[in-house]
C-alpha cells in the first residue's frame, strides 16, 4: 500500500493525499482462452444441430486474436472423424447463422472469423471497436 500526497510547490505544504492501492495485472490460469457472449451460448444450443456444434467447437480451438480462424476443412474433418462433406455443409450453416464470418482467401485455404457479437479473443478496445463496425450485441448480451 502506497499514500499519495501533494505538496504546494510555491509553500512547500503537505496538502494532503490518500491511499492508492494498485493491483497487479490478474493472469488467466488458461493459457490460450477467449471471452464468449452468454447469450449466445443459449442461442448456439437451440439453432445448431449436433454436427454443427462440433465443427464450431472445433473452430474455436483453433481461434487467433481478433477472431481469426485459419484452419483447413480437411484438418477440421480428420481431427474429428468427419466427413469433409459434413464439414463443409456445417461451416455453410455456421455462417448461415452468423456465427462464422467468412474472410479471405491464403492461398488455397478459405479463412473465417468468429462473429465478435458470439465472443472475442484480443483486447476489450478492438472488441468496442469490433462491435462498432456495423455488428450488434446478442440481444442479453453486454459490449
Amino acid at each position: 500500500m502506497r499514500k499519495v500526497t501533494q505538496i504546494d510547490l510555491e509553500t512547500g505544504e503537505d496538502l494532503g493525499g490518500f491511499v492508492a492501492v494498485v493491483r497487479p495485472k490478474q493472469k488467466s490460469s488458461f493459457e490460450r482462452h477467449f471471452t464468449m457472449n452468454q447469450a449466445a451460448l443459449l442461442l448456439i444450443a437451440n439453432e445448431l444441430n449436433h454436427e454443427q456444434t462440433r465443427v464450431l467447437m472445433a473452430l474455436l480451438a483453433d481461434l487467433d486474436y481478433e477472431n481469426y480462424i485459419q484452419i483447413a476443412q480437411i484438418d477440421v474433418a480428420n481431427a474429428l472423424k468427419m466427413q469433409k462433406t459434413h464439414v463443409s455443409r456445417a461451416v455453410k450453416n455456421l455462417i448461415g447463422f452468423g456465427i462464422i464470418l467468412e474472410g479471405p482467401k491464403i492461398g488455397r485455404s478459405k479463412t473465417y472469423r468468429l462473429n465478435p457479437q458470439f465472443g472475442w479473443k484480443g483486447t476489450v478496445s478492438n472488441h468496442r471497436k469490433a462491435l462498432k463496425n456495423g455488428l450488434s450485441v446478442i440481444q442479453g448480451g453486454k459490449a
